[in-house]
């Protein structure tokens, strides 16, 4: 299987995951972000760039397995990036420091 058919199939196993693990989400949270999920890997799919697709998803991945979450103390923005996927996350960092050629 290609690459750009194996990085759809990955996307698209993260709409599944967001639909079995949808017990805090509204069914209109749940259905954004699927669809979502489903657009972007229409998206990474239709790359006929290799290299662009593979950083694509990968960055998918990122804001996937991530929530950027922000709060005010002492009158300053304080923002922090929440990992609610850890092993997507994991996945998509060492794919990150293999492309910057920081993998052993």
């Amino acid at each position: 299987m290609g690459a750009k058919v194996e990085s759809g199939i990955e996307k698209l196993r993260g709409a599944l995951y967001v639909l079995d693990n949808a017990s805090h989400r509204t069914p209109a949270e749940v259905l954004a972000i699927v669809r979502d999920i489903v657009r972007d890997s229409i998206s990474v799919l239709q790359e006929p760039d290799k290299l662009k697709q593979r950083i694509g998803f990968i960055l998918l991945a990122i804001q996937q397995s991530t929530e950027v979450r922000q709060h005010t103390r002492n009158q300053k923005l304080i923002t922090r990036v929440h990992v609610i996927d850890q092993d997507l996350y994991n996945w998509a960092m060492s794919e990150v420091h293999a492309m910057s050629g920081g993998a052993k």
